[in-house]
Parts: C-alpha cells; structure tokens; sequence
C-alpha cells in the first residue's frame, strides 16, 4: 500500500490533476470529500477518453479545458479495498474492472492507494496479506 494519499476534491481542475497525474507518475486519483472520505477516482483512461474521444462532441457533457472540474469525470461510486482484504481477491477485481489502483478504506476514509506495483512487489508470498 502507498501512503501517504495523494488525493484531490471534485473541485479540482482537470489541469491540476493532470498536473498531479504526470509529475507523480500516478495512472488515478482517488477524489475525496472535506473529512477524507471517497468520493469518486479519475484515473487517466477517463481523461484520455474524454480528451481524444469526445472532443468536439456536443453530447459528452464535458468541456474538455484545463478548467473542467474532476466532478465531471470521476468514476462513482468508486471501487475501495479494506486494510485487512484478501490480496488475491483485489487482484481478482482490479484485473476484472481494467483498475491499476484501488484507494484503500478505513472507515470511510481513504488511508493509502494500492496499485499493480505494489501487488508486483507483495509476490506470492504475499498472497493472502493484507493490502
């Protein structure tokens, strides 16, 4: 699990999360509300979608400047896995759902991210530990 979170509000611009995305090397962000809690994640397949494939098109929804809110494009309700979870289990899900990373839980709150990496570096065995 990564920690501490990187995360930003659904009133972030897209410009900054990209900004976020790209100087951190993260493929998602988890999007959370004022106490912490998951809100939503943006993760880069959403912006490349709506960047390349909606572009021009007036029934996305979407306004596609640095200025658009995260709102517009976060993923709800966002997957989340719990502290103690099966490893094998999220993999299962992450591979299933095209996720490369999965903020986790506690309470509601996000408290670390787990992505591929992790899981790579976890190794078999590793397998039934907690995330």
């Amino acid at each position: 699990m990564t920690t501490p979170v990187i995360a930003v509000t659904p009133a972030a611009t897209i410009g900054e999360a990209i900004a976020v995305l790209t100087g951190k090397g993260f493929t998602s962000l988890p999007v959370v509300g004022d106490t912490g809690e998951l809100l939503g994640v943006l993760a880069e397949e959403d912006l490349l979608r709506a960047r390349y494939l909606s572009e021009g098109d007036p029934d996305s929804g979407v306004m596609l400047s640095g200025r658009t809110e995260v709102s517009a494009l976060m993923r709800r309700p966002a997957a989340g896995a719990h502290p103690d979870g099966d490893l094998t289990d999220l993999t299962a899900k992450m591979l299933e759902r095209r996720l490369r990373s999965v903020p986790v839980l506690e309470n509601g709150r996000v408290i670390g991210v787990i992505t591929w990496q992790d899981l790579l570096r976890a190794g078999p065995s590793a397998q039934r530990n907690q995330p």
